[in-house]
């Protein structure tokens, strides 16, 4: 507990700060995702909506990427390492914000999917 006697924080809170905030993000988008309303009787609409949610959450998710990279940055040392530091943790950030958009584009891919057997299948039973 000296860490915090000083004032000082312990490298696991960024750790749980962004755990916190991802998980605030899931559960918004979860609770959207339910909520979207996907009329087979309007495709047109439907698929204009799951892409506007899939742009939504990309946004969201960007814009936390984007502040702890930047919080990340800011912990290099300064001196002669400082710029191997940057350029390894852009280098990482590069290759998680690439995961995370593939896995945001994989979900909303299946969202469509589903959609379009859903209506088939309404269709079917008509």
């Amino acid at each position: 507990m000296a860490c915090c006697d000083k004032g000082l924080r312990h490298p696991s809170d960024n750790m749980v700060a962004g755990m916190a905030a991802w998980l605030a993000v899931a559960l918004a988008l979860l609770g959207a995702s339910a909520q979207l309303d996907l009329d087979c009787a309007k495709p047109e609409r439907a698929r204009a909506l799951i892409d506007y949610a899939q742009l939504s959450e990309i946004e969201q998710v960007e814009d936390i990427h984007r502040d702890e990279l930047d919080k990340a940055l800011a912990r290099c040392p300064s001196g002669a390492k400082r710029e191997a530091c940057r350029t390894e943790l852009r280098r990482r950030a590069d290759l998680d914000w690439d995961r995370k958009v593939a896995e945001i584009k994989a979900r909303y891919q299946k969202m469509h999917r589903d959609f379009e057997e859903r209506c088939r299948a309404s269709i079917v039973r008509s």
